[in-house]
């Protein structure tokens, strides 16, 4: 008998996360019950739906499952979230009902990746700065040019799973990757084809990127002294979130013109109309994008469904989150 999955997105956000492929492995492996309202559940709407639920199917939007709703669903097997963190979407007490997590995070990391790769060549090449110049008129900007990645030492500030993803599409270009990441072992790193590093070692890189979870631990983690470490003509990526850093530090750092950055992420979003990052030619501003993409947004959902599968019929899984990760995950 098929296991009943409550399918919480409308029918406008499966559209977003849900492929025809997808349509078609729901309902050839589960009892879907459609969202057919129009709109998301409102939370006592889905206090009341819960009951029969064995599967739970979540994305953007869908109301947060509350231990309250979890004693109304003692059949309930799996969840699967398409969309990232699952923080905000169960209580961690989850776990120990049996109740097995799994989450789209590692299909948006490859999008992350991909945005990465691509901000430090854009940048690295000097494209905000020669853009900016012809769009005021102008043509060559004399003593401006640009750089290769290949063969170059590239910082990471954690090894999540975006940072992993990275790690993979830079492998053809033979640079040399310094992780920071306090629970990254030698060995593991090894197996990434990277090496360990102190912080202050990857902030002194002429590439950097910037993967560290929003965490109490990690917030300020990138202080004034770290920043006044990289290197003049550098590149900073961030797609992490803006906390990590001193802000005003990074500011004064950016303003002075010393390195060039891409910022998808910031402490306050969106990003006040006033700021002055916006003005400046060295810097390439994106509003928190990095894994948004058509591609990866669509395939979300089949991606936990199908794993929820693998994990029901006792295989290994690739997008269940378990309780070890809490206390580190974003």
């Amino acid at each position: 008998m098929k296991a009943k999955a409550l399918v919480l997105p409308p029918e406008s956000r499966l559209q977003e996360v849900c492929s025809d492929a997808c349509r078609a492995l729901l309902e050839r492996e589960f009892e879907p019950v459609w969202n057919e309202t129009g709109r998301d559940y409102k939370a006592e709407e889905l206090f009341d739906l819960v009951r029969e639920a064995e599967v739970i199917l979540t994305s953007w939007g869908s109301p947060a499952l509350t231990e309250a709703m979890l004693e109304r669903a003692p059949g309930l097997r799996a969840v699967g979230h398409a969309a990232g963190t699952v923080k905000s979407l169960v209580p961690r007490g989850i776990f120990a009902r049996g109740v097995r997590v799994h989450s789209g995070a590692p299909r948006i990391a490859a999008s992350v990746g991909e945005f990465c790769l691509a901000a430090m060549l854009a940048c690295l090449r000097r494209l905000p700065e020669f853009g900016g110049g012809m769009r005021a008129g102008g043509w060559k900007i004399p003593g401006l040019k640009g750089r290769e990645l290949a063969g170059s030492k590239v910082g990471i500030v954690s090894a999540s799973s975006t940072a992993r993803a990275l790690i993979r599409l830079l492998a053809p270009f033979g640079v040399d990757a310094v992780v920071y990441d306090p629970y990254l072992t030698a060995e593991a790193a090894a197996g990434l084809g990277v090496r360990t590093g102190t912080l202050a070692e990857v902030m002194a890189c002429p590439v950097i990127s910037v993967h560290a979870p929003n965490l109490p631990a990690t917030e300020g983690i990138l202080t004034a002294e770290l920043l006044a470490r990289i290197p003049d003509g550098a590149v900073l990526v961030n797609s992490s979130r803006g906390s990590v850093f001193d802000e005003q530090a990074l500011m004064a750092e950016l303003q002075s013109g010393r390195f060039t950055a891409a910022l998808d992420v910031f402490a306050r979003e969106p990003l006040a109309a006033d700021s002055p990052l916006r003005t400046l030619p060295n810097v390439l501003l994106t509003p928190h994008i990095a894994g948004a993409t058509v591609e990866g947004h669509l395939a979300l959902m089949e991606a936990v469904a199908a794993d929820i599968v693998r994990g029901l019929a006792g295989e290994p899984t690739a997008y269940e989150v378990n309780e070890r990760m809490w206390d580190v995950m974003a």
